[in-house]
């Protein structure tokens, strides 16, 4: 996000979305991930995390914990998100969607 002045859309607990003034880039911060998204791809992605749930999406990992795993865009890239992390970020996804609706009507 070089060059670009991010305004603050959301902003909870762990979770910070951004959207630059400028080009309209989303830049998406949850603990320690940073993604950024044109906005036709963000909408992909939370449509994308939307579809999952934890119970039928989940795997057991080598430490005995399940986790699910999220998928990005790049194929050697992915994270893995405890039950409630998951909820939280697809909780403030939704959020954040209605937060950039909001702001879209208002502009």
């Amino acid at each position: 996000m070089n060059y670009c002045n991010p305004e603050v859309i959301l902003m909870k607990d762990n979770f910070i979305l951004t959207r630059c003034e400028h080009c309209g880039r989303i830049g998406l911060m949850y603990d320690q991930c940073m993604l950024s998204f044109n906005r036709v791809d963000f909408g992909g992605f939370c449509r994308y995390i939307d579809q999952l749930s934890f119970d039928g999406d989940h795997s057991p990992f080598y430490d005995g914990v399940d986790r699910i795993v999220i998928e990005t865009y790049h194929m050697d890239i992915q994270f893995t998100l405890l039950e409630e992390e998951f909820y939280r970020l697809k909780s403030h996804l939704y959020d954040a969607q209605m937060q950039l609706q909001i702001d879209d009507l208002l502009k």
